[in-house]
């Protein structure tokens, strides 16, 4: 692994967990810890499959720092990652919420209510038991800690067509916001992340189509890559935002533009 240690960016000695870290941002993000010496780290997602496709992309000394969790984020019964942690590596410094499922909806007239449900339940309810059960975990074994929710640009503004989605993103953006609020006295900073449009699985169920008219909506004229925001994710997640907490972090190309 790259040896980083006297960079602030360094995660020396530090534990984190990743959710939805089998693909797209989250796999990029367990690379950036990896690079930046991250002692211990659990990658956690829905699909054991996919998981094992992530941990076998990986070096064997970087494998000897990762263990894989198989949960789905938005039962309460399976979100005991962070306890996994701690009996694994005796603490956890560091929580990456990015679990989260995107889909073409509908109006708002039009939108059904198992489609809100099914949206809701991954990419909120599933941020708010990981706040809940990470920052318990933090403050048990060491009170303190780092918490990077990945919110996304439409948790800054509205889209047509897509409002399911949107409010679940305004809803982590604002469940980061309020858990900074709680938990900074503690030790424990709280940011958020919001990626424009980015080349991962999430953006094919929108279709070929789609794609260039993103990339035309952005300042940059492209995609981003998931590197991009790992990169953001890794500074939020650092000693090197120790003054950060609160902060959204708007990562998208320029796509934002009114957010």
């Amino acid at each position: 692994m790259s040896l980083v240690s006297s960079s602030s960016f360094s995660l020396d000695g530090k534990v984190a967990v990743i959710t939805g870290a089998a693909s797209g941002i989250g796999l990029a993000t367990v690379k950036q810890f990896l690079q930046a010496n991250v002692e211990g780290l659990l990658l956690v997602d829905i699909s054991r499959k996919a998981l094992s496709c992530a941990i076998e992309s990986l070096t064997p000394e970087e494998q000897d720092h990762c263990e894989m969790y198989v949960a789905d984020v938005s039962a309460e019964s399976e979100c005991t990652y962070a306890e996994k942690a701690a009996q694994r590596w005796g603490r956890l410094d560091i929580a990456v919420l990015n679990a989260g499922i995107c889909f073409p909806t509908a109006s708002i007239l039009d939108t059904d209510v198992s489609t809100w449900d099914t949206l809701m339940n991954v990419n909120a309810r599933g941020v708010f038991l990981g706040l809940q059960s990470c920052a318990k975990v933090m403050l048990q074994t060491q009170s303190s800690g780092s918490i990077v929710v990945v919110s996304s640009q439409l948790g800054l503004q509205g889209s047509p067509g897509l409002s399911a989605y949107g409010a679940s993103k305004w809803a982590v953006r604002g469940l980061a916001l309020t858990a900074a609020e709680e938990l900074t006295p503690r030790g424990i900073r709280v940011n958020s992340v919001c990626p424009g449009p980015i080349v991962t699985p999430l953006i094919d169920v929108f279709g070929k189509d789609s794609i260039p008219r993103m990339a035309e909506a952005t300042l940059m004229n492209r995609l981003g890559k998931p590197s991009e925001i790992a990169h953001a994710i890794l500074y939020l997640a650092s000693d090197a935002a120790s003054y950060c907490s609160g902060t959204t972090l708007k990562v998208d190309g320029g796509y934002a533009k009114f957010g």
